[in-house]
């Protein structure tokens, strides 16, 4: 049958396709990750702390209001514990985005945002967008990185800094949003 008997019988089916962007969630264990992406998709947060085997994969379309269009980002969480250092290469590969992601009152987590970053180079994304995330604001007495080190971090990095609260929300979507801005720009050009 031809496409125009197709179209004539009402039959013509358009295939409809959607992009998806990948966005990698790095950083160590316990320092929120899971929760962060919990709370942006879902509004919720949980108390107990189970941590990530391997990766978790949650995927959101965001509306992006400045070009009015929704992408999807399908967010891979790799797990911190180092046990997992191994299923980087899978789990980094093909990645467009990437969140780097420290708890605000444990210095070394900071400390490792280097080593996390330098792995994503390893593996050639040293050019795709970045945001630095110090999170666990609202844990204000027990804070140990002060905020010029977070923002010299961020200029090294080259990455975008932003102080969030899984627990509260606080600049939780901004940070999601402006990732998505960032990742849709970047494959935009």
């Amino acid at each position: 049958m031809s496409n125009n008997k197709r179209e004539e019988e009402g039959l013509f089916f358009q295939g409809r396709t959607e992009a998806i962007f990948k966005v990698i969630v790095v950083g160590d264990p316990a320092v929120g990750k899971t929760s962060l992406l919990t709370k942006f998709a879902t509004n919720k947060f949980k108390e107990i702390y189970l941590p990530t085997v391997g990766v978790n994969i949650v995927k959101e379309p965001i509306k992006l209001k400045e070009i009015n269009a929704t992408i999807n980002l399908m967010f891979w969480e790799v797990a911190g514990q180092p046990q997992f250092y191994m299923l980087h290469r899978p789990y980094f590969n093909g990645a467009d985005g990437m969140l780097l992601v420290y708890d605000m009152t444990r210095s070394s987590t900071f400390s490792n945002i280097t080593n996390w970053y330098s792995s994503a180079e390893k593996f050639g994304l040293s050019s795709i967008p970045r945001i630095l995330i110090g999170n666990k604001v609202d844990l204000k007495e027990e804070r140990k990185i002060i905020l010029p080190m977070a923002e010299h971090l961020s200029e090294k990095l080259n990455a975008p800094y932003y102080e969030t609260s899984a627990l509260t929300g606080e600049i939780v979507k901004e940070v999601f949003h402006k990732i998505a801005e960032l990742v849709y720009k970047y494959k935009a050009n």
